[in-house]
């Protein structure tokens, strides 16, 4: 088994502290972290730090991820450092490449840039109109190579749930990132990415992780981790497609009736078991190995949904694999 990423959510206040723990990952030899546009969790700052609390509600951006990311990469000299995801809407393509290449430039070629046209529900408070978002992505992509004039451009990773925007990644990008991947279907997901292309693709997850030798309050942490998820179209959509519709029509129940608890309970302990990384330090160790065998290349943990203090929980999830 090889050591996964680690996913660094920028908290305010907890910035510094967080790019210091991105050196001390990299001095411990973690191979990559993630950092992303920034939907927050509401963080309750009465909850103790190491509590579960309910995840974010609503749409407040206080995060760029090329930002975030260009922090972490001064910060360390050996990990690899991906943005998962910078939502494209928020850049025009010429200026998305101009500053990935300037990150590039300045990390010694370990950038790579994630994007993807993100979600309806959390653009829609900003006045974005979206486009269909397979013609979208292929666009932007064109106008990016176009800005770049045959010049250089960091690795192309494109966020994606289902499999037609896999299988555009596999056309015009260098690999393929998913959130709360589903580990049993990933094969059939990528199945669709030309054999040609299958060496040096980039295959990368977010999955939630909680370490807890109480397997009852792990697996109560990935239910919360899910249950915004669980109200996007999007996923609804991929989650059914990936057998979980009974769980997304609970979800949908629930979401109906306000009941923000029972969209966390409608995610079954089947689909959980798919999608988080959660338990003991072995069980959490052999599902990032279930992973890896399953084709998953760059599995980075994420904590933000669990902990106010961001550090305390990327170090606990990270003592793991000492």
């Amino acid at each position: 088994m090889e050591k996964p990423g680690l996913f660094i959510y920028a908290v305010p206040g907890q910035r510094k502290a967080l790019v210091d723990t991105a050196r001390e990952l990299d001095r411990r030899g973690f191979p990559f972290l993630y950092s992303s546009h920034g939907s927050a969790p509401a963080i309750d700052p009465n909850a103790a730090s190491d509590r579960v609390v309910r995840p974010y509600e609503g749409t407040v951006v206080w995060q760029d991820a090329l930002t975030h990311a260009l922090a972490l990469g001064m910060a360390t000299e050996r990990m690899t450092i991906s943005t998962a995801i910078e939502v494209t809407y928020h850049r025009m393509p010429h200026e998305m490449v101009a500053i990935a290449n300037y990150i590039n430039e300045l990390c010694g070629d370990r950038f790579i840039l994630g994007i993807g046209p993100g979600h309806g529900e959390i653009l829609r408070p900003f006045n974005v109109t979206m486009e269909k978002p397979l013609a979208h992505m292929r666009h932007y992509v064109e106008e990016m190579r176009a800005a770049a004039a045959g010049g250089p451009m960091p690795r192309l990773v494109f966020a994606a749930l289902r499999q037609k925007m896999v299988a555009l990644a596999g056309e015009v990008a260098d690999g393929v990132i998913w959130a709360n991947c589903c580990r049993s279907q990933l094969q059939r997901s990528l199945s669709v990415v030309p054999a040609a292309k299958r060496e040096g693709f980039i295959v990368g997850d977010v999955a939630p992780a909680y370490v807890s030798d109480d397997r009852e309050e792990a697996l109560a942490a990935v239910r919360l981790a899910l249950t915004n998820y669980m109200t996007l179209t999007n996923y609804q959509n991929y989650f059914i497609e990936c057998g979980y519709a009974d769980e997304v029509e609970q979800a949908r129940a629930a979401i109906a009736s306000d009941d923000h608890a029972g969209v966390a309970t409608a995610v079954s302990e089947r689909m959980a078991d798919d999608i988080g990384v959660y338990g003991t330090p072995s069980d959490v160790r052999k599902r990032v190995s279930a992973f890896q065998e399953a084709g998953m290349n760059q599995l980075c943990l994420s904590t933000m949904f669990h902990s106010q203090d961001q550090a305390k929980a990327i170090a606990k999830v990270a003592a793991a694999f000492d």
